[in-house]
């Protein structure tokens, strides 16, 4: 399947605010630990600010997500909430009446349309797999989970859910 970056977005989705943040930090600690560096000072200045522009991409993939998903149904939302945002507030909330009575076929394929049209969306809003590849490729977390989900690993990512887990197909 080609969408295996679109699914690392998704499953850092809820966390990406707080990862740019603490990107952020890092990068101001950096900055203010720069005098301890054995290192000389254009090179620090060079990783200081590429993990600012890191933050600022971060921040910009936000934005393009939430846009992305903007565009999506109720019941789109709900089958991305459940298999990659996993937060449960959310779903005992705004998805309490949400009761699919799907076969499990087909919501493993509602789960592949879904995804495919938020890859689609999430190209649309300039952020194609080169654009991704581009800006991430290096950033450890994600590739880390790129490299687990490219391999048949996704259980590795998120654990599975048991069947008589709430809103389970």
């Amino acid at each position: 399947m080609a969408n295996e970056y679109a699914k690392v977005v998704l499953y850092a989705y809820p966390y990406l605010p707080a990862l740019s943040d603490a990107v952020g930090v890092g990068a101001v600690n950096k900055a203010m630990l720069s005098f301890r560096s054995s290192e000389d000072a254009l090179g620090t200045a060079e990783r200081i600010a590429e993990e600012l522009a890191v933050k600022f991409r971060l921040m910009r993939l936000n934005e393009a997500v939430d846009a992305a998903l903007a565009g999506m149904s109720e019941e789109e939302l709900f089958l991305l909430e459940y298999k990659y945002f996993r937060r449960r507030r959310v779903l005992r909330e705004r998805f309490a009446a949400c009761r699919p009575d799907w076969s499990e076929r087909t919501y493993y394929r509602r789960q592949n349309a879904v995804l495919r049209k938020f890859a689609a969306a999430l190209a649309a809003q300039g952020w194609p797999e080169r654009a991704y590849f581009s800006a991430f490729s290096s950033f450890p977390p994600f590739s880390r989970v790129y490299d687990a989900i490219s391999a048949g690993r996704e259980g590795a990512v998120v654990g599975k859910r048991s069947r008589g887990e709430r809103g389970a197909p």
